[in-house]
């Protein structure tokens, strides 16, 4: 929600008009646009990492514990 209020109040930067609103248009339009990339990164992309990484290692469990847990206390010295 942040990002999106961000977003929001730099929307007069982006319609800028007047003596040098070109270069606050060019800023607005960099600015918005990196925030809107960033922001769906964060909704779309790293839960997506997520999910693979947590299917990956749950796989990974699936296949029992390790050899050396199965030893019971003092067989492994």
């Amino acid at each position: 929600m942040t990002s999106f209020a961000f977003i929001l109040g730099c929307i007069p930067l982006w319609t800028a008009s007047g003596a040098g609103s070109v270069a606050r248009q060019i800023m607005g339009t960099a600015v918005i646009g990196g925030m809107l990339a960033a922001s769906t990164v964060d909704i779309l992309l790293v839960p997506a990492i997520f999910y693979l990484v947590e299917k990956i290692s749950g796989a990974a469990r699936a296949h029992g514990p390790a050899p050396e847990m199965l030893l019971s206390p003092g067989q492994g010295d």
